[in-house]
């Protein structure tokens, strides 16, 4: 049987290829979730989903949203700073991005006595934008954008993302609320096949756009 989730084959620049391998694993995990639904809803017949597959559904999200905070964290390690000294927008950015620092006084004289005695400073403010940004679980759109910002990519060149916010609160009511209907009879929600597979499936490519996009600046 076909894969469901499959990552696609990439020829991806050095810098990429720990994102790249994050992703592939989260691929496979997401596929194992799937197969292991699958059987289940095999063995059991037609019917109402059972707590057990609705929580391989839940795992299966769960972990391509996991997938893609490791991966483009990753890549904000192993490639930023490659990018930001080959492409002007993302220099531009990062300049802006100190220019708010400054603004805050107190912060702005740390900052300044922590990079002028830096044995590099332009690399010093470098690394502290990318703390900023790994400090940060990217588990909503407003982080991810943010983070796209810094690589000087435009969100809305990235197919799907604009149908992330679905999926991000789904993965968040399963993770913080372990997926309990407060407002209802505090049972837990249920999740569609199709809905589950789907936002995995968007989760997934926002991911692997976000990758081929990084992998195009360093070419």
């Amino acid at each position: 049987m076909p894969r469901h989730f499959n990552l696609p084959q990439l020829e991806i620049v050095p810098p990429c290829l720990g994102a790249q391998a994050i992703l592939g694993k989260a691929y496979d995990a997401c596929e194992s979730f799937h197969i292991v639904f699958r059987t289940l809803r095999e063995g059991a017949g037609a019917g109402t989903t059972t707590d057990e597959q609705q929580d391989t559904l839940r795992a299966m999200l769960v972990f391509a949203c996991a997938g893609l905070d490791s991966a483009i964290k990753q890549l904000v390690r192993d490639a930023l700073q490659s990018v930001i000294d080959m492409d002007d927008g993302a220099q531009t950015n990062l300049t802006k991005s100190i220019q708010r620092r400054l603004a805050d006084l107190e912060k702005s004289k740390e900052l300044l006595a922590a990079v002028l005695t830096a044995p590099n400073p332009r690399r010093a403010l470098m690394q502290r934008q990318m703390d900023d940004l790994l400090a940060d679980s990217l588990q909503s759109r407003e982080q991810l954008s943010k983070v796209a910002a810094a690589f000087n990519i435009t969100t809305t060149d990235i197919p799907g993302f604009a149908s992330l916010q679905q999926a991000f609160q789904a993965r968040n009511q399963i993770v913080h609320e372990m997926d309990i209907d407060f407002n209802g009879n505090r049972g837990r929600r249920q999740r569609k096949q199709a809905d589950m597979e789907s936002q995995t499936a968007i989760v997934l490519g926002v991911a692997t756009s976000f990758l081929k996009k990084v992998d195009e600046k360093l070419r």
